[in-house]
Order: structure tokens, then sequence, then C-alpha cells
């Protein structure tokens, strides 16, 4: 296996790992939406961190880097949801 292969493939077991780490904020979004808010800083950060990631990878050169884009993309929506439902 060629290292442009393997880090294709840690990457790619990363970014989807990635997704599900923010997916995990989902029940704490409908606790919050059903009157049971929860402390906002910590998704807050997260999705700020991970914006900017988005923009790093966004601005890669020679070319985009989506392994990066795709699971904290998940993390700035999921964050900035989970924050603001949370007061």
């Amino acid at each position: 296996m060629t290292k442009e292969r393997f880090n294709m493939l840690v990457g790619s077991i990363g970014a989807f790992i990635g997704v599900f780490v923010f997916l995990a904020y989902i029940p704490q979004i409908i606790a919050n939406l059903h009157g049971q808010p929860s402390q906002p800083w910590q998704p807050l950060f997260a999705a700020v961190s991970c914006l900017i990631w988005v923009l790093y990878g966004w601005t890669k050169s020679p070319k985009r880097d989506y392994i990066l884009i795709v699971p904290n993309l998940a993390g700035v929506i999921l964050g900035t949801l989970t924050f603001l439902t949370s007061f």
C-alpha cells in the first residue's frame, strides 16, 4: 500500500468518525428544544474550531481537502444548532 493510499484510507475513516462525533449533538439539540437547556459554550467553541478547519481545508493548495471539510462542516452546523437551542 502506498503512502498516499494509506493517508486517503486513514483520512476517510477519520472523516467518517468525525461526522459521528458531531451527530452526537442531536440528542442534546432535541433535549434543548424540549425545555431542558444545557450549557452553550462547548458546542459554540467546537463550531468555531470546526469553522477554522473548514476554511483551512477549503483554501488548501493545490486542491481542497474534503476529508477535512466534510466532518468539520457537520461540526459547524450541529455545534451552532446546539448553541442556539441551549438558551
